[in-house]
């Protein structure tokens, strides 16, 4: 099966670096995710997901990952990746 070119994430530019995450989210298809939209646009890095990008903000404020999960409606185990990488940027 292939993907939509839109959710197929395509390597970045040599030298350039995204923050990103490797997650499973609800379709059960692990992809990288964008954490920070803005660093990387137009670059094809990887899938931007706004909940994720929420969940990576909050979470760098010291939100926990039960309520990040609750709060933006991820699975847990997402919201417990996005808040390791956030506390080890």
């Amino acid at each position: 099966m292939r993907l939509p070119g839109n959710l197929t994430p395509a390597p970045c530019a040599p030298g350039r670096v995204c923050p990103s995450i490797r997650l499973t989210l609800d379709d059960g298809v692990e992809r990288t995710y964008l954490l920070d939209l803005l660093a990387c646009a137009g670059t094809g890095c990887g899938t931007y997901e706004p909940r994720v990008h929420l969940a990576h903000i909050l979470a760098r404020q010291g939100h926990r990952p039960d309520w990040l999960a609750e709060f933006t409606g991820l699975p847990p185990a997402a919201a417990r990746c996005i808040a390791d990488a956030a506390a080890h940027p």
